[in-house]
């Protein structure tokens, strides 16, 4: 498959930011394409007839060399965003007519919170048993939704803090709040 728009767009802009920074870079086209071909170790006619793989190797490496942190993907709209931080909280009642099921992305934060507290499924589905679990109320016992994950998530978040196995850094990279 031939290079994106967004490839070529984010390729362009970082070879210009190398060649203003480094001795000897050009900012002309044929230095552009030399650049490619020495790093491709394949001939570069134009970046625009490169393949996602060919540019995806050089952005990376162009991030890489200038310090530049790759930009988020999948990163939720506004609306999205909100929903993930509210659903099944008391001040998010405005989500509870229309239920989203729980995403993986979900599912993954709760797991990620169980490996903190080294739980085993046994223990987690005591605690959802439990009077203490945020499900208790339920006669299904089930992580099943959006706000049921959030739910689930905060309560858990609560008890690896209590027992000092809460790592904030080594949250996962996901669209909902950390």
């Amino acid at each position: 498959m031939q290079i994106t728009k967004l490839q070529l767009g984010r390729l362009q802009t970082l070879y210009s930011q190398l060649a203003r920074h480094e001795i000897g870079v050009g900012l002309d086209r044929e230095s552009r394409l030399r650049w490619a071909t020495e790093r491709l170790r394949k001939p570069v006619s134009s970046f625009s007839n490169l393949s996602i793989d060919d540019a995806g190797f050089l952005i990376n490496g162009l991030q890489g060399t200038l310090g530049v942190k790759a930009p988020l993907k999948n990163r939720p709209d506004r609306d999205q965003a909100r929903r993930a931080g509210m659903d099944g909280r008391k001040d998010g009642a405005e989500f509870a007519a229309a239920p989203q099921l729980a995403t993986s992305a979900d599912l993954a934060r709760v797991r990620h919170v169980l490996d903190q507290l080294a739980w085993t499924e046994d223990q987690f589905r005591t605690f959802l048993a439990s009077s203490r679990s945020p499900l208790a109320k339920r006669a299904d016992k089930q992580v099943r939704t959006a706000a049921d994950a959030n739910k689930v998530y905060w309560a858990l978040k609560r008890i690896a803090q209590s027992k000092g196995a809460w790592k904030k850094a080594s949250q996962p990279q996901t669209a909902g709040p950390a």
